[in-house]
């Protein structure tokens, strides 16, 4: 079985190449395409197939890991989206549990007010109502409210509707119903329901699960086709699975059904690569730490097993996701993090990143402003002829100018400061990992440290010694151990009830 993993980040698109029979392996990089990531993930696959000399037609399934939905929640540009819920009930998702993020901050910013999946003026009402304890019928679903509700939603330009009842996680069949009627009067609508997506208690939790399925449910699913349908017009006539936050794939359909399932799909990847690494050398007590372009992830595996994040602690971007997640935390540090002096004179780095376009300075392509990389290779951790394995040259020059005038700021040499800027975002990882280890009761010293991503060996040594890590397991590719880790999992789905 031939088998293809391509995980999109920040930066960089990577892609491995596995014969399960040969034993073969290959593997490619290429840059990310932000404007289309299915465009990279394309071309990629191409290039290798072309390069290796592969018959397109031979590959018998690309598993793919993606952060669409990821940053779609995180910079908030999903679809514009409407809910249909409950009489009475139509700020459950706005009032929350009435817990702040920040109990004494009178300039806090509470997500889901500030910036709300769904505005109040498209979150409608309409008469029905099940009850406990088994789900009985006490109002009937009024079926021309939804309809009118469908038509109102439909002339406001929403693209996408989240139907949100009382107790349908008792019983489902008002919300089906109502969802029956939307695809009736709007069939390109995506339509989801709560007890579709999460059929949970917790009303807050799960009506904002299925907005934020909704909400990055048009998004996700036209990637999804857009890139089944190029791998088609490629000559791939592969199956595409994609990683959900579980730890396991699904297809392209499920995915694009509930897409809220991918929404830590590249970190949970990485997760199972870096374990799978580690376990080679017979390691099972692990943390593993990926550091990319944009952030850094972190996990944590007790005799190679990974905890699951419990349904009260699984957010993203600031939203509760009621949504079987391997438990991963991520921070805003990777080699693109920029280097920067804030309003009130600190030395900070991170969490703000120059992505793949313009990248780093050092990427010869416009950036300007100093990141890791470019302390990096300032210090000369980097090799400038051999980045990429050779493919991409590195400037050094515009490396230094970059740290050079952050340096002239801070009135430090150039090296000077970039001894800083890594010095600063080590701490960051550090302080991270020591929150999912020692704040959790678990002495980071009986773990060993799995460093990976393009950035995770630079680093690992140094993060290692901060926290008293006693040995540090490095991949031999690892820079796609995330692609790696999409060929070590399978098909798996989650059936959760109250």
């Amino acid at each position: 079985m031939q088998l293809i993993g391509v995980d999109v980040g920040g930066t960089f698109t990577d892609i491995v190449f596995a014969d399960t029979e040969t034993g073969r392996n290959l593997i490619h990089k290429v840059p990310t395409t932000p404007d289309d990531p299915a465009r990279g993930v394309i071309a990629g696959i191409v290039e290798l197939c072309e390069r290796e000399g592969l018959p397109h037609g031979a590959i018998d399934h690309v598993l793919h890991g993606t952060t669409i939905g990821t940053n779609a929640i995180l910079e908030h540009n999903g679809a514009v989206t409407g809910m249909i819920t409950t009489a009475g009930y139509r700020d459950i998702t706005h009032i929350g549990r009435h817990q702040r993020p920040q109990h004494y901050s009178i300039r806090q910013e509470v997500p889901w007010q500030d910036r709300p999946l769904a505005k109040r003026r498209h979150r409608l009402t309409i008469a029905e109502r099940i009850v406990p304890p088994k789900g009985e019928v006490l109002v009937p679903l009024d079926e021309t409210a939804v309809r009118e509700a469908a038509r109102e939603l439909k002339a406001a330009g929403v693209e996408a509707v989240a139907i949100c009842f009382l107790f349908s996680y008792l019983n489902p069949s008002h919300e089906a119903r109502a969802a029956e009627i939307v695809h009736e009067e709007w069939p390109d609508a995506f339509v989801c329901s709560s007890s579709g997506v999460s059929p949970q208690f917790r009303e807050f939790e799960r009506f904002t699960t299925a907005l934020l399925n909704a909400f990055v449910g048009p998004r996700l699913k036209a990637y999804i086709e857009r890139l089944d349908g190029g791998l088609g017009e490629a000559g791939l006539a592969a199956d595409l699975h994609v990683m959900c936050s579980n730890g396991g794939v699904a297809t392209a359909e499920t995915v694009g059904r509930r897409p809220v399932l991918t929404l830590l799909s590249g970190p949970a990847a990485g997760v199972l690569g870096g374990a799978w690494s580690a376990g080679l050398s017979g390691r099972k007590q692990l943390i593993t730490f990926d550091v990319g372009g944009t952030s850094a992830d972190i996990g944590i595996a007790i005799d190679g097993r990974f905890a699951e994040a419990t349904a009260r602690d699984t957010w993203i971007g600031g939203f509760p996701v009621l949504a079987p997640m391997i438990d991963i935390h991520t921070i805003g540090a990777g080699g693109g993090s920029i280097a920067y002096i804030d309003d009130g004179g600190a030395f900070r780095v991170g969490p703000r990143s120059a992505g793949a376009r313009p990248g780093p300075a050092a990427y010869g392509r416009g950036g300007e402003e100093p990141t890791v990389t470019d302390a990096n290779l300032v210090l000369g951790r980097l090799d400038q002829d051999n980045f990429l394995g050779g493919a991409m040259r590195l400037d050094a020059h515009a490396a230094h100018r970059a740290v050079g005038r952050l340096a002239n700021k801070l009135g430090l040499s150039p090296e000077a400061a970039a001894e800083g800027i890594l010095t600063i975002v080590n701490a960051n990882m550090a302080n991270a990992i020591s929150s999912r280890t020692v704040q959790k009761g678990l002495d980071p010293r009986d773990f060993v440290l799995v460093a990976f991503g393009g950035a995770g060996p630079l680093h690992g040594a140094e993060v290692a010694r901060a926290l008293g890590i006693p040995e540090v397991v490095v991949p031999a590719y690892p820079g796609i151990t995330s692609a790696v880790g999409l060929l070590t999992t399978e098909l798996k789905y989650d059936a959760g009830r109250y």
